[in-house]
């Protein structure tokens, strides 16, 4: 989905992260706030949204051969993003009613983003686990701010950020030094490592 993401903002379109945990009521109720006109999805999402919505399946593009490209970027090229443009919208968790949608700008996506780069809160030697689920705006900077910084971005696998075997593993294996999570997924996963 990292490479969807890219051609969203590429495209000079918002992206709009929609979990796949949340009831199919949930989804439709956002995607009409938004007013969407298309949905990327994969194999394992596909099924979440009705027939009435355009879906991208990005299974599906990896199968498509290499004839096209010099036309598509020649219609990439013609786009203009500026920093006023929205870069993505995360909506709130509709605990006190209705979800509410907030419209993050390129300018203060970056904003972000530099600042920790200015902070030296991670740096382009970085290895990131991108553990923050889709619906949370720390989602946008790890993935975007890691590519911006040049940092390296492992990706779980869906529900990997539950396996606490798994997560261990990836840590190790990979060697990661950058991992953003609440303080109780932390006290979790240093009761789970072996003293």
């Amino acid at each position: 989905m990292v490479i969807g993401i890219m051609a969203i903002e590429m495209a000079g379109g918002v992206y709009c992260p929609l979990s796949p945990r949340d009831p199919q009521r949930r989804l439709h109720a956002l995607m009409q706030q938004t007013q969407s006109r298309l949905v990327l999805v994969h194999h394992f999402t596909r099924l979440k949204f009705s027939s009435e919505i355009v879906l991208c399946n990005v299974d599906l593009i990896w199968t498509v051969g290499h004839s096209n490209s010099s036309i598509i970027m020649d219609r990439l090229s013609n786009i203009i993003v500026t920093l006023d443009n929205i870069a993505y919208i995360v909506f709130t968790s509709g605990s006190t009613g209705t979800s509410k949608g907030v419209q993050i700008r390129h300018r203060n996506l970056l904003a972000c983003i530099n600042s920790l780069i200015r902070l030296n809160l991670f740096t382009n030697k970085d290895t990131m686990i991108q553990m923050a689920s889709c619906s949370y705006d720390v989602h946008a900077q790890e993935i975007i701010g890691a590519l911006i910084n040049a940092s390296t971005i492992i990706m779980l696998h869906p529900e990997g950020d539950m396996d606490l075997d798994y997560i261990t593993k990836t840590l190790n294996g990979k060697q990661a030094s950058y991992l953003q999570c609440v303080p109780a997924y932390v006290n979790i996963l240093l009761e789970f490592l072996p003293s």
